[in-house]
């Protein structure tokens, strides 16, 4: 009994140890198709190949990739997958690894069953195993990879060649002005030899290559935003001491943060271009000047533009305003209130090259002596309480156009020397600002005070009024020149929607204004006609002096008085007077008399029939 426990008992032993030889057999059984599964997931192929070169195990995607199955590879060596130079390659880097051990790596044409050679990167180390070493490794198809460094050699090679030929100069620097890069174009363009010798010599574009500094730092905060900047016209320096013009387009290059890193350039030489818009411009402004001095030659002018009146005073007033509207020079306007400075001076400006520019009238004696400073030259935010924000001043806002200073004679010496100083190039600075503002100005003034008797007392600083007294222009007051207050009374009822609805002038009237002396000259004009107008009350009937008609209060020889006559009566007989005394005066050539009133012919005949004198018997036909 004691023997058939003992053999019971090894019975139940070796049921436990084939169990468990079982449960081994099991897990290596899967750990063997873990690594399988592994080996046969790797994107390329997987070998392990003896000393001898044979192969000794390898992934489901060598055979794949190769198009040998599994009973085809092991009968394979390791160096018959190569041919040429790639063997001989293969064949150094692995006994080297064989020898000293470490890792190989190494690219090579892999011909596969096809005969195809495919480029692979080969990567693999040595492993020792009982005394036997062996190389394990993966190799990656590298034709992708091939392709794409292929068309970015092929895409690198075209860029260069533009790079090369380009016509237009290529460059690129930093936000500081450092030149790094540039083609041989914008080397030539630079006059430099080469462009080795360009970026030798250029290190500050800013300092070097920019003739103003402040078109590069405008030039790079539109680059800050971010944006490409397209058509950038600036003034480069060359070397030898030229300069020349191009039109810049250039973009930022900037970080993952989004700051500036490098600049791309290309710049067009538009020397040529310039040189043909300045010749066009200054044909532009012969061809204007002509026309202003062949206008200047028409007499009899009855308005020029708002300003009406053809008594020789104004046609001399005229002439002056042509020629000042020619120059760029300072004017200076004299004349009493009510005169019509400014429009004078806004006329001066439509008929200048600054038309397109602003115009900006200033009342100087409007303006209290403690803001005068500011409200011309502007502010900065902080610079003073109150000033919340930067503001422009009067010499900001008509930059490139005019500004009007009315009532000069108002400004004190301590402005006039500040504005002094702006006139003669010299520019000025904001308050509270840093930066040195040189504006393109005209100035054109008014005053009804005699600034030289101002100079003389020592009020107004003399170098000040000569810069301001270039083309000094005197409004004759309209008792100077009654002849034109008949266009003024018909402009203005024009102005105020013609004679309808309107009460009438009558000859009384047109006499009482005639002999009055017009303190207020055609301001004052002005507001008594429309005082007639509203209140149908004419106030000059009153004051009027009551005296004999003499000759001199006749209007360019012509009687005026009425006999109670309407305002439309009165203007008909003295026109009708007029053209008498010049067909007369021409031994009644019509044609003569036309050209004296400055009347096409037309229009001379139709006056004639319309007041009965086409039957003169000296105007028979």
């Amino acid at each position: 009994m004691a023997h058939l426990d003992q053999l019971n008992e090894r019975i139940r032993q070796l049921e436990l140890e084939i169990a468990e030889s079982r449960k081994a057999i099991g897990d290596i059984q899967r750990e063997q198709l873990f690594s399988e599964k592994v080996l046969d997931s790797l994107p390329g192929i997987f070998y392990l190949y003896d000393e001898d070169g044979n192969l000794i195990r390898w992934n489901k995607e060598h055979e794949t990739l190769t198009g040998y199955n599994a009973e085809e590879l092991p009968a394979r060596s390791m160096l018959e997958w190569f041919s040429g130079t790639d063997k001989t390659r293969v064949a150094e880097r692995v006994n080297l690894l064989f020898e000293n051990g470490g890792r190989v790596d190494v690219e090579a044409h892999l011909i596969i069953k096809s005969g195809q050679k495919i480029p692979y990167y080969f990567t693999g180390v040595r492993m020792t195993v009982d005394g036997r070493r062996y190389l394990l490794g993966v190799g990656i198809d590298l034709t992708d990879l091939k392709k794409t460094e292929e068309a970015l050699r092929k895409s690198e090679e075209k860029y260069r060649a533009i790079f090369e030929n380009a016509v237009e100069g290529i460059y690129q620097t930093t936000p500081e002005g450092e030149l790094v890069n540039a083609n041989p174009a914008m080397a030539r363009m630079l006059n430099y030899p080469s462009v080795d010798a360009l970026l030798a010599s250029v290190k500050d574009i800013s300092k070097d290559l920019y003739v103003s500094r402040l078109a590069r730092q405008k030039f790079i905060g539109l680059l800050r935003r971010n944006q490409p900047v397209s058509g950038y016209e600036v003034e480069f320096n060359r070397r030898g001491g030229q300069r020349i013009w191009i039109s810049l387009n250039a973009r930022p290059i900037v970080d993952g943060n989004g700051e500036l890193r490098l600049i791309e350039g290309i710049i067009h030489d538009i020397t040529e271009k310039k040189r043909q818009a300045d010749a066009l411009r200054e044909r532009e402004a012969y061809l204007r000047k002509e026309n202003i001095r062949l206008r200047s030659n028409i007499k009899d002018r009855y308005r020029f533009g708002d300003i009406i009146g053809k008594s020789p005073a104004m046609q001399e007033v005229y002439e002056l305003i042509l020629k000042a509207s020619a120059t760029n020079a300072n004017v200076i306007v004299y004349g009493e209130s009510g005169t019509g400075k400014e429009l004078v001076a806004h006329a001066i400006h439509e008929l200048s090259d600054r038309k397109d520019g602003r115009f900006i009238p200033v009342n100087c004696g409007a303006i209290p002596d403690n803001l005068l400073e500011s409200e011309f030259f502007g502010y900065r935010k902080g610079a003073f309480s109150g000033a919340a924000t930067d503001k422009d001043g009067f010499l900001d806002r008509a930059d490139g156009g005019t500004l009007f200073l009315d009532e000069l004679g108002e400004i004190g010496p301590n402005l006039q020397v500040k504005l002094l100083r702006v006139l003669e190039g010299g520019g000025y600075t904001p308050i509270g600002g840093h930066e040195v503002k040189k504006p393109d100005v005209r100035i054109i003034a008014a005053t009804n005070r005699d600034l030289q008797a101002q100079v003389n007392r020592g009020i107004m600083r003399e170098d000040f009024f000569y810069r301001i007294h270039i083309i000094p222009i005197q409004l004759p007051p309209l008792r100077e020149r009654k002849e034109d207050i008949p266009l003024l009374i018909e402009h203005f009822m024009k102005q105020a929607g013609g004679e309808n609805n309107q009460p009438p002038i009558t000859g009384e009237m047109l006499e009482a204004m005639v002999r009055h002396n017009w303190p207020g000259n055609v301001r004052e004009l002005q507001n008594v006609l429309q005082r007639h107008r509203s209140l149908n009350r004419f106030d000059l009937l009153k004051g009027a002096p009551r005296q004999p008609f003499q000759e001199k209060d006749r209007i360019a020889g012509l009687p005026i008085d009425a006999q109670g006559e309407s305002f439309q009566a009165a203007m008909a007989r003295c026109e009708r007077h007029l053209l008498l005394k010049v067909l007369e005066n021409n031994q009644w050539q019509r044609e003569v008399a036309a050209q004296a009133l400055g009347l096409p012919l037309r229009t001379f005949y139709r006056k004639l029939k319309k007041h009965g004198l086409i039957r003169h018997k000296k105007c028979q036909i």
